[in-house]
């Protein structure tokens, strides 16, 4: 499929799944540096996105997890999230989702034995989108941990090009 100038597909691992969904919230042209440059979303792919921050157990291999010094307290300026939840909810991009949220459609991909990233992130971010008439898609590869070579078996790769010439059509 050639490549179109008005369509672009994010896509993020681990953290970067957490800032694909989230820069496709932006509306198009707000803050666009280059306004003659498309910025609008038209789909997103989060493999093991590290989405939320709402449950104990988000990062089960990070042992400070959700204190100052742990990289999501360090996102939010380093503030001990255990004693602030509004930060909690607004770091957790389920939180920030409504009926009234414009997101193109998604899809997850997270591995059921993954180690670092909880997949109840992704299955809870999942459930939201749902929940609020979103198009989502959820791909749990079993035995898959954070990363991999199953995230490009062929029928994985298979159900993302799916995905993406979907989106694009």
């Amino acid at each position: 499929m050639p490549g179109h100038p008005k369509r672009v597909i994010l896509a993020g691992n681990s953290s970067g799944g957490h800032t694909a969904i989230y820069a496709s919230f932006f509306p198009e042209g707000e803050d666009n540096l280059y306004p003659d440059v498309n910025a609008k979303v038209s789909g997103v792919v989060d493999f093991y996105g590290s989405v939320s921050v709402m449950r104990e157990d988000s990062n089960p291999t990070t042992i400070n997890h959700l204190q100052a010094d742990s990289p999501e307290g360090m996102e939010m300026g380093h503030v001990d999230l255990r004693e602030n939840s509004d930060l909690r909810r607004k770091l957790s991009v389920e939180c920030n989702i409504s009926k009234d949220t414009d997101i193109p459609p998604v899809l997850i991909i997270h591995g059921t034995k993954d180690r670092t990233v909880n997949t109840i992130g992704s299955t809870d971010l999942y459930l939201k989108l749902k929940e609020c008439g979103k198009e989502a898609s959820y791909i749990l590869i079993k035995g898959a941990d954070h990363g991999g070579g199953e995230f490009t078996s062929p029928a994985v790769l298979k159900e993302q090009d799916a995905f993406i010439k979907h989106v694009l059509a």
